[in-house]
């Protein structure tokens, strides 16, 4: 796993965040040591959402044994919980913009949670300051084959390229326009990162460990808050129900089992999300999807096994999933898909 660009406290920071934490002080202190005060499973599950975006490893590691203590699985999170969780990740990527605390709770109970976060915010920020790492251990440069990071500038310089031709257009509505908690399958080297609405947490996946190297880089120079993960799309490390938007750009051509990986999708999305596709696909116009079919055996080889034809509507609706968008291009050669 490689968790790229995680912030740091810096003066403006400060700025932002301390005024509303010295506003909400009394519920700071209400919230963990008055009786009636918001439950601790709720509590925690805020204070890990601000963390999962943050990656501060030392509230990490605190908030992971209290959680412990009071019986909180980030994986079998009850309703209210989860809600709490989801109001942490929208706070840490809010860059102080006020966040509506969840649904259901009392006035107290919600500013208590507001007050928690604002700390576990400045908390998560001079963590990652004085006392983490910018990158975890594991995936170093030196450690990856000088032909696999070819590879990635390779695809790297391909994708610019096409977006140079125009297919940036499509990257910004298909990425631009996801929100919430959003997976991205096949990040690469994370050509959308820049067309994300800057609210949204942000999570990529991708087989190749180059590939991650280069988004963790583009990130960090970016200053895009984003978790990266090296897995296969066919097998999503992630629990059921976990996403509101999944976005996949030009990535179903070439993974081992289109069937499987979009049915992986389908599952960690919630309820009421969106799957969003950016895909190249067999053209509507005969003599060119003919001369895609002859020519898609050899290219397979050449590419590593990306389908030059494949029906991207055709494996969308077999998963299950029923397509709301679509847009097509060049005779059908490129395609957007927004599905539910």
């Amino acid at each position: 796993m490689i968790r790229a660009y995680r912030p740091k406290l810096r003066s403006r920071d400060l700025l932002r965040w301390v005024p509303p934490l010295v506003r909400q002080a009394p519920y700071l202190l209400s919230s963990y040591l008055l009786p009636g005060r918001v439950s601790p499973r709720v509590r925690e599950a805020a204070m890990l959402g601000v963390t999962s975006i943050n990656r501060c490893t030392a509230c990490e590691a605190v908030h992971g044994r209290w959680a412990d203590r009071v019986g909180l699985r980030v994986e079998q999170l009850r309703e209210d919980e989860a809600a709490a969780y989801d109001f942490g990740q929208r706070l840490a990527v809010s860059n102080g913009v006020t966040v509506e605390v969840p649904a259901g709770l009392s006035r107290r109970h919600g500013r208590e949670l507001l007050a928690a976060s604002l700390l576990m915010e400045l908390a998560n920020l001079a963590g990652n300051r004085f006392l983490a790492a910018t990158h975890d251990p594991g995936v170093r440069g030196a450690d990856i084959q000088v032909g696999d990071m070819r590879t990635a500038r390779l695809l790297d310089l391909l994708m610019r390229t096409a977006d140079r031709a125009g297919v940036r257009h499509a990257r910004a509505r298909i990425a631009g326009r996801a929100h919430g908690n959003v997976l991205e399958i096949g990040i690469g080297t994370g050509a959308n990162l820049d067309v994300y609405h800057p609210t949204v947490a942000l999570h990529g996946l991708d087989p190749s460990s180059a590939a991650l190297v280069l988004t963790a880089t583009r990130a960090r120079r970016g200053g895009r808050m984003v978790t990266l993960v090296e897995g296969d799309a066919a097998g999503l490390p992630y629990p059921d129900d976990t996403f509101d938007t999944v976005v996949a750009t030009f990535v179903l051509c070439s993974v081992s089992d289109v069937g499987l990986s979009l049915a992986e999708a389908r599952r960690v999305l919630r309820p009421g999300g969106t799957i969003r596709l950016l895909e190249h696909a067999r053209s509507r116009h005969r003599a060119i999807g003919a001369l895609q079919a002859w020519s898609a055996p050899a290219w397979a080889r050449a590419s590593g096994g990306c389908r030059l034809d494949h029906d991207v509507l055709g494996a969308v609706r077999s998963a299950g999933l029923s397509v709301i968008e679509e847009r097509q291009h060049a005779g059908g050669l490129l395609i957007e898909v927004v599905a539910v």
